[in-house]
């Protein structure tokens, strides 16, 4: 994209986006990538595929788009999307601003005609003569069709006034997980980073759900979700009872929360309190009715050490994590407090 000039790519830009409105796909960076490549003709086979589904399909929607990511734009590096991301704000904005500027400016010439043509008027009549009130007709016509503009410019306005809406809406999902509705794994890097600079003590707790491959294969897989998403909701309300706290999902049946302002014993003591309201849940299985066995999790904590890089935060994490499997699960496992 460097390569072309800002007009061409402000000019992709503006058709993207009524692109990925019109197929009823979210404006993230990763689908506004795969659009916009589809609007600047960088990838002819991915524009000639999209034409194609649009064509037997009569849109290109949110999971076609995913089977397309997969394939034409996989390697799309995280700092790229977003640069795209911030793009689609910048594009919104431009479009909010140019046609406020618009209606203003045709605000101003209704108003400046207006005046004129009361003047023509009584001139006019004044005068009584055909040519006199043939170009009043005319400024008359004239002033109709700037109203006409302006009606049109408002509707404009309220379009763009809902895509902001709509970008700011998607934006937020970026750092949502898509089945457990809370903070994802972008949000817990933005946080870690942000919370190890910022306060005084930072903990982490990873937790991971205790033999949950056989969970999904003696339940299934529809089954193994609603249990990511009972831990998930689970660890999200012990956050909302602690000052700070934070929970994401980390991956699979991986969770992390960070604690900050907090020392390793007070840390320790939220872990096992979530580990024991995480024992006590009591699921059932829809189809028979029963309930399920106990779910339990293994936990590990770390407090972050001054000059520590992020890395090593998660890897001494990570450690106790496995320590605490080792231990018989079901367990929290950190340094001595």
């Amino acid at each position: 994209m460097s390569s072309r000039s800002a007009a061409k790519i402000n000019q992709y830009f503006r058709q993207t986006i009524p692109m990925m409105v019109k197929n009823n796909v979210p404006i993230t960076p990763p689908y506004y990538t795969l659009w916009y490549s589809y609007t600047s003709g960088d990838i002819p086979e991915l524009s000639t595929r999209i034409d194609d589904i649009v064509q037997r399909l009569g849109q290109c929607d949110r999971y076609m788009c995913d089977v397309l990511l997969e394939e034409f734009v996989v390697d799309a590096a995280e700092d790229t999307l977003a640069q795209v991301q911030s793009s689609i704000n910048q594009v919104v904005k431009s479009l909010h601003a140019s046609t406020e500027s618009a209606m203003s400016h045709a605000d101003h010439l209704n108003q400046s005609m207006s005046a004129d043509i009361e003047k023509l008027s009584q001139e006019a009549i004044q005068s009584n003569t055909h040519s006199a009130h043939k170009l009043v007709s005319i400024a008359r016509r004239f002033i109709d069709k700037t109203e006409d503009y302006r009606t049109q410019l408002e509707q404009q306005n309220a379009e763009i006034q809902a895509l902001k809406a709509k970008v700011a809406e998607t934006e937020k999902q970026l750092f949502i997980d898509g089945l457990t509705d809370i903070n994802n794994r972008r949000k817990f890097n933005d946080d870690i980073a942000l919370y190890t600079a910022s306060a005084d003590k930072t903990c982490l707790v990873m937790v991971d759900i205790d033999h949950f491959k056989p969970f999904n294969d003696e339940y299934g897989h529809l089954l193994g979700d609603k249990i990511i998403q009972t831990v998930a909701k689970t660890l999200e309300q012990s956050c909302v009872q602690t000052s700070g706290a934070q929970a994401y999902r980390f991956g699979g049946e991986e969770f992390a929360i960070l604690l900050p302002n907090a020392n390793l014993k007070a840390a320790i003591q939220f872990a096992n309190d979530v580990r024991e309201r995480i024992s006590r849940l009591n699921l059932k299985n829809k189809k028979t009715g029963q309930s399920i066995r106990p779910i339990t999790t293994s936990v590990g904590v770390a407090q972050f050490q001054p000059g520590e890089s992020l890395e090593a935060l998660l890897e001494r994490a990570d450690q106790y994590l496995y320590a605490a499997k080792h231990a018989g699960r079901n367990c929290v496992r950190a340094a001595v407090a």
